[in-house]
């Protein structure tokens, strides 16, 4: 009888031991994202990390542009309902020679459907399709002026307008912020 209580209370040992080992491997990996241990690891947050790090070079870079693809669908592959990361690849992808293509054009819309309306990526989501209009899909075009018209609220239209430099972009952006403007006076003298 005491043999077992022994040997229950070793694995009992053991499997705290391991748990402890395995909480500090995955605290290390999230404290240091840059290093061989953190990728061995292979956590989601670590593979993010790393993604944004390469992207941040991708547009002078080829091989970081492939980095950080790379990381990104790791981290996608992990946390697929990422917002942030989908719209990492759309923007990698417009990177390309070709500029945006069908794949970029595929992850954005794959924002969308991950997180419709944001909040935390529509500022930047609607500057970079309005300012990739010409190359978006009719798709991704009617789900930047949906989320346009419902975050107009907690979007700042006046740095969206700055930030627009394509010609048919800007056309849209501003004739769909005029129509919410215009819609806005409609309801206000019925307002108390």
């Amino acid at each position: 009888m005491a043999g077992r209580t022994e040997r229950g209370a070793i694995a009992a040992m053991a499997l705290a031991l391991t748990a402890l080992v395995a909480t500090t491997a995955g605290a290390a990996a999230l404290a240091l994202p840059h290093t061989g241990f953190a990728s061995a690891i292979g956590l989601a947050p670590t593979h993010e990390q790393q993604a944004t790090r390469f992207a941040t070079a991708a547009a002078t870079n080829d091989d970081d542009r492939a980095r950080a693809r790379d990381a990104t669908m790791k981290s996608l592959r992990q946390a697929p309902a990422n917002p942030t990361a989908w719209l990492r690849l759309a923007y990698l992808d417009s990177l390309e020679p070709a500029g945006l293509g069908p794949a970029g054009n595929r992850a954005l819309a794959a924002s969308w459907t991950v997180a419709p309306f944001g909040p935390d990526d529509s500022q930047w989501r609607l500057a970079f399709a309005f300012n990739h209009w010409a190359a978006l899909d009719r798709p991704n075009r009617l789900a930047a002026l949906e989320e346009l018209k419902i975050a107009d609220r907690r979007v700042d239209s006046r740095q969206l307008r700055e930030s627009v430099d394509d010609p048919s972009g800007r056309l849209a952006l501003l004739l769909t912020l005029e129509e919410i403007r215009r819609a806005g006076l409609a309801r206000t003298p019925q307002q108390p």
